[in-house]
């Protein structure tokens, strides 16, 4: 009944800390989970991410976290959060591009077998593509820094894949756009 109305939870007990982790997991809920006691290890554990004080959390506490957080700063949490949102959404944009790319290059050199005429891109052509794509497009796509309204958007959830419908969607159009960009020139 409370966990709608929950967002962030302060001052519990370990037990209770420890009860609350397992029913919004059971919810299928992401949960983050802080602790520095050795009481807190069985929630850090449990939890989907757990944070770890690293001045003056426990051994135990700190085996059973994910992300031990260096200076015991509530700021580091949140630039964690923000700067891995900003990593995934990165890898996604780079993953469109990449297939993108790499889908119409196939569509050519395919269609182009098919039709029985020589492909018009030759194998170390499309090795030097690859190569150009690969390294420039991880650089513009990769060193993206983080905007606040990251932390605004809801958590993936466990179940969401890393290429999402709507991103093949993207994929389809932006691989025939090039495939035909390529067959008008």
């Amino acid at each position: 009944r409370i966990v709608s109305k929950l967002r962030v939870i302060a001052r519990a007990r370990a037990i209770d800390k420890y009860a609350l982790v397992l029913g919004l997991r059971e919810l299928e809920n992401v949960v983050a989970v802080t602790g520095d006691g050795t009481n807190d290890a069985s929630a850090l554990s449990k939890a989907d991410v757990g944070f770890a004080m690293g001045k003056t959390g426990t051994d135990v506490a700190r085996d059973a976290a994910d992300i031990i957080i260096l200076d015991d700063n509530f700021n580091s949490i949140v630039h964690a959060i923000k700067w891995g949102r900003n990593i995934f959404d990165n890898i996604r944009k780079f993953i469109q591009f990449q297939l993108s790319v790499n889908l119409s290059a196939v569509l050519l050199v395919f269609i182009s077998s098919c039709i029985g005429s020589e492909s018009p891109i030759s194998a170390i052509q499309m090795l030097w593509i690859n190569l150009i794509m690969d390294s420039l497009g991880s650089l513009a796509l990769a060193t993206e820094d983080p905007s606040d309204e990251l932390l605004y958007r809801k958590p993936h959830t466990k179940r969401e894949y890393i290429i999402s419908p709507r991103m093949w969607k993207h994929i389809l159009i932006q691989s025939l756009c090039q495939f035909t960009l390529v067959l008008l020139m």
